[in-house]
């Protein structure tokens, strides 16, 4: 235990100095970013499908013809013999549609490459979940279309498999890759290339720090190495085995002291009841009153390996009963949340904001500090002023 407190001390006391580095950083502008700036972070066909796309395509307005698409073939593997991206008739397409969307057909490609006989077909997922079918659909349509060969490529964070309900319990080829690992090398590579080219390098920079803060790999490497330091040394590596043996609880703990149990007070203090689902992955918590039957104001996500993605809405926290008149078209979009009705969220919903809207390491300082119980404390109050003003219906 002196062991353990002892390596605390000293990591705490490295976390502080870098704090201090860091606030110099912002001071001086290295953190200005233009796609945080606008909003964009993790906005997947505004910016992150469409920037690709750019840079892939040989007659993209960064003047480098076919040396960005060159590298990216060779990140992912793409034999010249397979795929000739000197050929690229159509260039690169990003929300290609192919038809009405049916049980195995049809939908919009993300970015799709064609050299006149081949394709790569990308299906790009930041935050978002998969579609029934989705990546089968797709397969459907480079066998179709492409019969001289092509390569579907499912492109995450972190290189995760897609969710079988995408693939349909269908087997088929498709290669995963990530932002973490893939993109972040073809980004170092581009970097490279566009040397002589300061306006097109610098937006490349700019891009390659924003995919290195969605992935949680922008760690600073001397504050990195500084901490693996202490970490690994001989007193201090039984003391983090056995804290991170931890880990898991120590998440759910954290959820608990600092937003569960807040929102649990809470809702005492509006009298109306709370619930949760708060196993490690996909769930949430709830607050409702009884005269509302079936609804409540809810936190969650759809996420079933971490806590990203999460946002509010007004969902049912109890299966209506058979018979029930619950209709969702009579339910309209709630004022103060952004995003439209859909199955399940009747009244709309609304994703955290990009600071907080995925629940990591990154934001523990937020979680303790309160930042993000206020966030979720301040978006259910405005929920539940508007469903008093507007009397909505609840079944």
């Amino acid at each position: 235990m002196e062991t353990t407190l002892k390596m605390l001390e000293s990591i705490s006391k490295l976390y502080e100095q870098e704090k201090k580095v860091e606030e110099k950083k912002r001071e001086e502008g290295e953190f200005f970013n233009v796609f945080n700036t606008i909003g964009l972070r993790t906005e997947e066909v505004r910016l992150h499908s469409a920037f690709i796309a750019e840079l892939l395509n040989p007659k993209g307005s960064h003047g480098l013809s076919q040396l960005f698409l060159q590298a990216f073939l060779e990140v992912i593997g793409v034999q010249d013999d397979y795929f000739d991206y000197r050929r690229c008739p159509c260039g690169i397409i990003t929300e290609r549609w192919i038809g009405p969307k049916t049980e195995i057909k049809g939908g919009q490609i993300d970015i799709i490459i064609e050299d006149g006989k081949h394709a790569i077909i990308i299906e790009n997922k930041i935050y978002a979940g998969d579609q029934t079918n989705q990546m089968l659909r797709y397969n459907n349509y480079g066998r179709k279309k492409f019969p001289d060969g092509y390569k579907l490529v499912y492109l995450t964070l972190d290189g995760h498999e897609p969710d079988k309900c995408s693939l349909g319990n269908a087997k088929f080829d498709y290669d995963t890759i990530s932002y973490e690992n893939e993109i972040s090398k073809w980004l170092e590579k581009c970097y490279t290339i566009s040397e002589g080219k300061p306006l097109v390098q610098s937006v490349i920079k700019q891009y390659h720090e924003l995919v290195k803060q969605i992935t949680n790999t922008d760690m600073d490497t001397k504050y990195k190495e500084e901490l693996l330091s202490i970490m690994l040394s001989p007193e201090n590596t039984i003391a983090v085995s056995e804290v991170l043996k931890l880990q898991n609880e120590w998440i759910g703990r954290l959820f608990d002291k600092y937003i569960w149990e807040p929102l649990e007070d809470y809702a005492k203090q509006m009298n109306m009841k709370f619930g949760k689902q708060c196993e490690y992955g996909e769930g949430g918590a709830w607050i409702y009153r009884e005269e509302w039957k079936f609804y409540g104001v809810f936190i969650w996500t759809d996420r079933k390996n971490d806590w990203y993605n999460m946002y509010v809405g007004v969902s049912w926290y109890e299966t209506p009963k058979k018979g029930s008149t619950i209709k969702t078209t009579d339910y309209q979009k709630l004022n103060c949340l952004s995003e439209s009705p859909c199955h399940g969220w009747p009244y709309g919903f609304e994703y955290l904001q990009n600071t907080i809207r995925n629940w990591d390491y990154n934001i523990t300082e937020e979680i303790i500090q309160g930042k993000v119980f206020d966030y979720i404390k301040k978006k259910f109050e405005e929920m539940i002023s508007e469903i008093d003003e507007l009397q909505l219906r609840m079944p």
